[in-house]
């Protein structure tokens, strides 16, 4: 039988009592024992591996409990415009790629993550900006949010918004040149190019070139300790299911993913049992549904309560942004999910979306007569107010943050998309903690690479990129943010028996970091480095 033990060194368990062991041992890729290095070393019949850690910090694999994993794969495939700062940079780079890469004949010129907040005049690309690539070739480019798109004129024709009689998919918004003109600009929102007879418009990677982008992507997440992810955006349209299973018939799934199977495919891509019963199949399975109730804050499109501190150039005085379904639609989908004993997962940023959610998933309770025992998952909840809390708890639903926009965007969202007021209390994780909420912390891929070491600085510090800290209160010790990426994210996907822990019968799924962020300066959290990742006894990332 195949036995490695590890010893010597600091072994942040996770377990109910916190506890730091010295040694563990695993068997066929599970723990065997955990306790100092004399109990461990003890049980050694010279038979097993030994790894001497040397001080070095070990963690439970990292939990990664939003985002989208085949978009990420794709992501390496086009051109990325993260780390742009000006429309003329993003130009630029586009006009290379296109004039260094064979295009083939029907291909779209595609970027991603372009991040408005960055230019001067915090204003989006549009036709007119993307017209100087090509205007024969169509190119789109996706927000780093992933609710917005811009489209040069070809791509308007592909999405049929060009004229003045265009239809709108309902929960889209094509934006147009000015108040009193039909003409479209470029800028696509929501599903404008998200809903199912859109999305399917911009040429995407061939089924093979993905399928071998999915295996780079799980290499990069394990670089970063990563041992369990998620696809959030599974339907028939889009082949992802096939995809992944592709990956894991193939042997090419070395980290265990969940797909989520989105709203209008969610009941026939389901039918048997729901999601607490679910297995994977050589690391993949699809186990629960998605759907989604409004936009991004930083895209603007977020449903709030309360007017935009500065409203979008065109837009009235108390523009709020918007939802996306209407309330029968949202508790139809949520009571079919409970009846077919599916959690659902709703994406909800704006703190009038996560009332849409409280409410209908509230009624889908009092018809179905269950369903808090499936643990629905709120995504994003940038805008989630404490005064809502009680009524999170309540259902049993587990808000999933993306607190790293304090980071990334904290600056922002304090200047012109929340104000000063509202901005101290987004993604209130503090405030959670307070009440006994289990509660996760993501950052979206592709959105923002999925890192789960930045996710706890960033929960512990909560600075913006100009040193400001948004909400000291809603700060968490560095232990609750570990817990938050380990066990909780375990809990969140059913699966607290078999992860999240370093504990006897769970997975052998283990990151080993230079350094142990119970002991670190909490400023440098961000800069501990993992060494070594390890899925069920296999290490699959070493440095």
């Amino acid at each position: 039988m195949k036995k490695t033990i590890y010893f010597n060194g600091k072994i942040v368990t996770v377990n109910d009592s916190n506890s730091i062991a010295e040694a563990v041992l695993v068997e066929e890729g599970k723990i065997v024992n955990v306790g100092t290095n004399d109990d461990i070393l003890l049980l050694n019949d010279k038979n097993a591996k030994m790894v001497d850690l040397e001080g070095k910090t070990m963690l439970p694999g990292f939990i990664d409990p939003h985002g989208h994993i085949v978009a990420m794969s794709q992501v390496l495939l086009v051109v990325a415009l993260g780390e742009v700062t000006s429309k003329e940079q993003l130009v630029n780079k586009l006009v290379e790629y296109k004039n260094t890469t064979k295009l083939p004949q029907g291909a779209w010129i595609i970027g991603f993550g372009y991040d408005n907040s960055k230019f001067e005049d915090k204003e989006h690309p549009t036709k007119f900006d993307l017209d100087q690539i090509s205007t024969e070739i169509p190119v789109s480019i996706a927000h780093a949010s992933g609710h917005i798109m811009v489209v040069n004129t070809p791509g308007l024709e592909a999405f049929g918004y060009t004229g003045m009689n265009y239809e709108v998919p309902e929960g889209g918004v094509v934006q147009t040149v000015s108040e009193d003109s039909r003409e479209a600009n470029g800028i696509l929102e929501e599903n404008a190019f998200m809903c199912p007879e859109k999305k399917t418009i911009v040429s995407q990677p061939t089924f093979e070139q993905v399928l071998d982008s999915i295996e780079k992507a799980q290499r990069m997440y394990a670089g970063l300790g990563i041992t369990t992810t998620q696809d959030a955006s599974v339907n028939e349209e889009n082949h992802y299911n096939d995809m992944l299973l592709a990956a894991a018939s193939n042997g090419k799934t070395i980290i265990d993913i969940v797909g989520l199977s989105t709203q209008f495919s969610t009941f026939n891509q389901m039918k048997n049992e729901g999601t607490p019963n679910r297995k994977y199949y050589n690391h993949y399975k699809l186990a629960g549904a998605k759907t989604w109730l409004d936009g991004s804050p930083q895209g603007k499109t977020a449903w709030l309560s309360q007017p935009y501190h500065v409203v979008p150039e065109g837009q009235p005085k108390d523009y709020c942004g918007y939802g996306t379904q209407e309330d029968d639609t949202v508790t139809e989908y949520f009571v079919n999910c409970i009846k077919n004993n599916l959690q659902v997962h709703v994406h909800t940023n704006g703190d009038l979306a996560c009332e849409q959610f409280l409410r209908c998933y509230e009624k889908a309770v009092e018809i179905t007569g269950h369903g808090t025992e499936l643990r629905p998952v709120m995504v994003h909840c940038q805008a989630l107010r404490i005064d809502q809390l009680d009524r999170v708890k309540k259902i049993g639903a587990i808000p999933t943050f993306f607190n790293d926009h304090v980071a990334f965007w904290g600056d922002y969202h304090y200047e012109s998309v929340f104000g000063p007021e509202r901005a101290q209390n987004i993604s209130p994780i503090g405030s959670a903690l307070e009440k006994e909420i289990i509660f996760t912390l993501h950052q979206d891929p592709p959105v923002k690479v999925p890192n789960q070491i930045l996710a706890i600085h960033n929960a512990v510090n909560r600075e913006t990129e100009s040193g400001r800290i948004l909400g000291k209160h809603q700060r968490i010790s560095v232990l609750d943010a570990i817990k938050a990426v380990t066990i909780n994210g375990a809990y969140q996907y059913f699966e607290e028996d078999v992860k999240g822990t370093i504990e006897k019968g769970k997975y052998a799924d283990f990151v080993i970091l230079d350094k142990n962020p119970l002991e670190v300066d909490k400023k440098e959290l961000k800069k501990i480095k993992v060494l070594e990742t390890i899925k069920e006894g296999t290490t699959i990332f070493k440095a």
